[in-house]
């Protein structure tokens, strides 16, 4: 079913707000959603849920509720206030897949109208200044409850908590997680395949990089970021690439690790990719201060005007400075078509970033029948009883599709998971902005997603 504004403001309407049922409200039927609306639309008749799904495009609302008769789609511009505080005002409960930069204007609607909310999200300063407020208001806003960040919080702080019981102490703990594409899906140089939000992946890593190495703080730029990547060898998957993700630095403090010498927060890709995303990033191709706006251009012509600082007449010279002098950054990047004669349909006040989006969002598109895939390893050091050790965990998961991808499954369970512990009263007494650290948080969100093929598999290495 799906409705609009009129149908929203008229109050006898039946299915405006059912009061014997709980409404869930989601915003946003994106790619992560998948697995998310399911799992609420499958046990929506067991738990008498209603579950609403507002989006842009009302269509891939109406393919996420099917033909569920407990699911609701709404089309709504979330600039909308009107629609979205009535949306919001009906709900019990609301749940935000939206673009993280959007979740503020949710946040605060949440505030003023007296509901909790649920993110996959970094919390944002924006989101941080409501905590007291919400917490004085008796709200939970459960932020970080996704992957990466998510599912990292919670498998490490298992671990951590069972080492410290048995006496140990940490004193060195890395972290690596990677959406990639699995092997028998892997038909590209780049060995890299989109199975969430494109524009994260052009703005990857804009904010640099700090962590903690032997005792040492590194602080990494972002035109340094893609190059000082290290090889990890993952069990049961090979090696990757891990390059340093945001600021692992206050982990600690968040981890219980204050005592720490080594503290690394990192993202998996293959070698290949890091070598030419290396090379994309100092070509100054994802800058997102300049304009082409109202020019008539072709890729190449774009690509000679966003790198004309950069030494070289051909874009093969220009790769070559930045890239070391490295062929595969040369043959990565022609691959993208970047070099082709073929026009730009420019949009509005379009950014070099706004047209790399819309060249990898056509070369990096999943087909229908490729499989993604999930790579999540932590490393913990520690010593126990005069002994050290090294324990490994490791989570891979593979998608079915397109649609239900591995990614939409890690991100959207765990919340889902939530959702219901929390709406089932199994979890309780918990207000303000947290984030998925605690015990009775993780320990049975844990056990379901194990059940549901995200489990971990633990290692010992010398």
């Amino acid at each position: 079913m799906s409705i609009s504004l009129d149908d929203y403001l008229c109050e006898d309407r039946g299915f405006i707000k059912n009061e014997q049922m709980t409404n869930i409200l989601v915003f946003g039927a994106g790619k992560s959603s998948s697995y998310l609306i399911k799992y609420l639309l499958d046990k929506a008749k067991k738990y008498f849920w209603q579950v609403t799904v507002a989006d842009s495009n009302l269509n891939a609302c109406l393919q996420r509720i099917g033909d569920n008769h407990f699911g609701t789609a709404c089309q709504l511009d979330i600039h909308e206030e009107v629609l979205r505080k009535r949306l919001i005002a009906n709900a019990n409960i609301v749940i935000s897949i939206l673009p993280p930069a959007l979740h503020i204007v949710v946040a605060r609607d949440c505030i003023e109208l007296k509901k909790n909310l649920i993110t996959a999200s970094y919390v944002s300063d924006d989101i941080r200044k409501l905590h007291e407020e919400a917490r004085n208001n008796g709200l939970l806003f459960m932020n970080e409850i996704g992957l990466d960040p998510g599912i990292d919080h919670m498998s490490s702080m298992k671990v951590i908590h069972e080492i410290e019981r048995l006496g140990g102490d940490i004193y060195s703990f890395k972290s690596y997680c990677g959406g990639l594409i699995s092997k028998q899906s892997d038909t590209n140089p780049w060995h890299y395949k989109i199975s969430w939000n494109p524009r994260n992946i052009v703005l990857a890593g804009k904010s640099g990089a700090e962590f903690l190495e032997g005792g040492n703080e590194h602080h990494v730029k972002y035109p340094k970021l893609f190059q000082e990547y290290e090889m990890i060898d993952v069990p049961g998957y090979g090696k990757l690439a891990a390059y340093a993700n945001r600021d692992s630095l206050s982990y600690r403090n968040l981890y219980g690790l204050e005592n720490v010498q080594s503290m690394l927060r990192a993202t998996f890709r293959h070698e290949d990719f890091c070598i030419g995303w290396n090379a994309v990033v100092n070509l100054n191709l994802t800058n997102e201060k300049d304009s082409f706006e109202g020019q008539q251009l072709t890729y190449l012509e774009w690509f000679m005007k966003a790198t004309e600082s950069i030494p070289g007449k051909t874009p093969q010279e220009r790769i070559k400075k930045c890239s070391e002098g490295n062929s595969l950054a040369v043959d990565l990047i022609e691959w993208l078509g970047l070099f082709e004669n073929t026009s730009i349909n420019l949009f509005t006040a379009a950014s070099s970033a706004d047209i790399l989006l819309k060249r990898i969002e056509e070369k990096w598109m999943m087909q229908e029948d490729d499989v993604d895939l999930i790579v999540m390893h932590h490393e913990f050091e520690y010593g126990r009883k005069n002994v050290t050790a090294k324990l490994c965990s490791t989570l891979i998961v593979e998608g079915e599709n397109k649609t239900y991808t591995a990614m939409a499954k890690t991100v959207g369970l765990p919340m889902a998971i939530f959702t219901k512990l929390f709406l089932t009263g199994k979890i309780t007494k918990l207000y303000g902005v947290q984030i998925p650290t605690m015990k009775e948080v993780y320990k049975p969100v844990l056990k379901e997603l194990s059940t549901m093929g995200i489990d971990f598999v633990e290692t010992f290495k010398n």
